[in-house]
Order: structure tokens, then sequence, then C-alpha cells
């Protein structure tokens, strides 16, 4: 009897599969949409915490993944203590050995206990940090924004995919008020519901590639060259220089307006917020490619003086002295060469706290007028 009725209901569910009703269907869509809304407000409101971040990474460097979990984790706990957040691209996460180490030398400059928190990420721009800097908790803080050719070429076109969920998995309410203006759209009626199948879709992708199951935890790694790594050859770098200060100087041209109204947009909100901020450059490698950049490293810096001035913000000078074997390529550094730009690097964020009047901004490069990029 009861494997009739049994096969009874299964019969039942089945023919419901089939049922062309428009009320059913009304009702079954109602309810998918739902669980989608629900998945999204979970997701973005805090849900990231409930599963341990391993389990959530697509690859050990999917750094958009980690910072997205850790400002949800900020949120949660919020630090109690004076913390300063690293903002930047992939050089910034290659020119400190660890959050632990560099907090603990801004703290013995700044004679009071300092917490570091990067934020950095992979091809990070401007309006990335606007995000993470809106998810940001209250409390004293200093946005530490570093400064790099990646970080004024960035698109338009590319950071507007954010309003839908996509590369960050966080909502950023001033972004979405900035959408109109500097995207030409606002946030669709679906939310940030495509960026979660985007999410899903890679996860599934990337797992699979990797051998990685789905569900088991990875180790997230904060070094693209860790202890050990080897970079480029000189004869590599230098056959890139051509191709990389030629796009640059393009992109510059392009869309230096719009990265540096991010910049601005950052600052104001830090204003709003109550956060301290200190820009500084991020670590290039001028044996290389050249000092200035084909123009590009003399053009944003002289910008950025200008709106730290107006802003009252710090633009401290990080003076080591490297050359082309401390560098993997022509951004990031290798991992002994953290060791000598960490303590100027420490020294510098921590005078930023102590006292604006000591941290100024760095003088402009010599570069070619026809050069220049404007």
């Amino acid at each position: 009897m009861r494997d009739v009725e049994g096969a009874h209901r299964r019969r039942s569910f089945r023919l419901g599969f089939r049922q062309r009703s428009p009320l059913v269907l009304v009702a079954a869509a109602a309810l998918a949409a739902a669980a989608l809304f629900g998945a999204q407000a979970l997701l973005f409101g805090g849900g990231l915490t409930l599963v341990q971040e391993g389990r959530l990474l697509r690859i050990t460097h999917d750094d958009y993944v980690h910072v997205s979990v850790r400002v949800q984790e900020l949120n949660k706990e919020p630090p109690q203590t004076r913390t300063v957040y690293l903002f930047g691209g992939s050089g910034t996460m290659e020119c400190f050995v660890s959050e632990a180490s560099l907090g603990a030398a801004i703290s013995r400059e700044a004679g009071e206990p300092v917490r570091v928190v990067s934020l950095a990420a992979h091809q990070q721009s401007m309006a990335m940090t606007l995000a993470l800097v809106d998810n940001l908790p209250p409390g004293p803080a200093t946005l530490a924004i570093g400064l790099a050719p990646i970080r004024v070429t960035g698109s338009p076109g590319r950071d507007a995919q954010m309003l839908s969920g996509h590369t960050l998995l966080v909502r950023s309410p001033r972004l979405a008020q900035l959408g109109p203006r500097y995207f030409g759209r606002t946030v669709p009626v679906t939310g940030q519901i495509p960026g979660i199948f985007d999410y899903v879709g890679t996860y599934l992708k990337e797992r699979a590639a990797t051998g990685k199951l789905w569900g088991t935890p990875i180790e997230y790694e904060t070094h693209y060259y860790p202890w050990g790594a080897k970079g480029h050859t000189q004869l590599g770098k230098r056959r890139n220089v051509l191709y990389v200060l030629q796009k640059d100087v393009i992109l510059y041209r392009k869309h230096a307006d719009y990265n540096f109204a991010m910049l601005e947009e950052i600052l104001k909100l830090a204003e709003e917020r109550g956060f301290d901020v200190v820009l500084y450059d991020q670590p290039l490698n001028a044996s290389a490619a050249g000092p200035d950049w084909n123009g590009v490293v003399p053009a944003y810096q002289k910008r950025a003086r200008e709106l730290a001035a107006r802003y009252g913000v710090p633009y401290p000078r990080i003076e080591v002295d490297l050359t082309d074997h401390d560098f993997a390529d022509l951004f990031h550094l290798l991992a002994p060469a953290r060791l000598k730009w960490q303590p100027e690097m420490a020294r510098r964020l921590a005078s930023a706290l102590t006292g604006p009047d000591v941290a100024m901004a760095p003088p402009p490069l010599a570069t070619r007028p026809d050069a220049a990029p404007r």
C-alpha cells in the first residue's frame, strides 16, 4: 500500500513539471524569483561569512572573492584599534611581507598600535577601491591608496559590471549613485543576480579545471611571487617594455579623467566617513622601463599631487634603492625585495598617521614633453 502511495506522489510530482496552466507557471516563477533574491540578499548581506572562505574560492589567487569576504568579516567584527587598509593592484600585494609584519613596523614607527588589513587585488581599479571603502565598518581608519599605471588606465566599461554584481561580491550604494553619470546605467532590476550566476559558473569551471572538488577548501595565496619564486629574465622583461609603455600611454589619455574622478569620489567618501587617506606609489621597475614610463608616471603623479593638496591628503614618496633584479617583471617585487621596501613603506605610512605636514607629495619626475600624456 505504501509503495502504491509513494508511486502516486512521484507521478504527481513529475506531472507538475508538465503543467501548462498560467497560474501554476506564474507561481513557480514567483517562487524561483523569491529564491534568487533571497540568495542575493544573503550573499551580499553578510552571508559569505557563513561559509569557510576556502570553500568559496575558485582558485588559490581568487583576490576578488577574498576581499569580498574580508569586508563582510570586518563588518561582523569591526577592528578595535586604528586600522590601515591597503588598496591597490597586485603591485601592492607584492610590496609588503605580511599584514602582521607591516602592522608591527608601522606601530613601532607611530608609537601606537596599528593593524594592517590588505584589500588589494589583482588589477584593482579605482572604482573597485571605492566599492570596498563603501563597505568598510566605522572606526579609526587610514586608507592607504596605491598608485600605478594600471590604477589610472582602467576602463569604465569594466567597472560598470559591478552594478550587476560582477567582479566583486559586494553591493556599493555610492557606486550605484554614480552609475548614471559615469557608466550611463543604473543597477538593473535583477540587482546582483547576474553576478551570482557568473560567480557560480566560473566556480564550477575553475574548480573542474584545477581538479579541486566543489565545496572542498583551498588556501588563498597572498603572494603571486612567494619565497623561492623567480621572475622573468632581464631580456624577457625588456621584450615587453615597448608594448606596455605604448599601451599605457594610449589608455591613460583615454581613461585618466575617469579614474581620477573615481579617486576624488574615494576622497569625498572618506571625508564623509571620517577616514584618513594617504596616497603612495606602488613600486615600478624603472631600471627596465625608465623612470617616467613614457610620461605616464609624472602625469598621474602631478594630478594626484594636486588632488591630494586640495583635500589635505598626504602623498609621501617611498624611496628605496631597487634594481631590475628586485622585480619579477615590470610591476611586482620578488620576496627578498619586499624586505627592502616594507620598512620604508612603514615609516612613510607612520609619518602620515602622526602628522600630515611631514608626508609631502613626491616631486615630479623628468619626462620628454613630446611623450607626456595629456
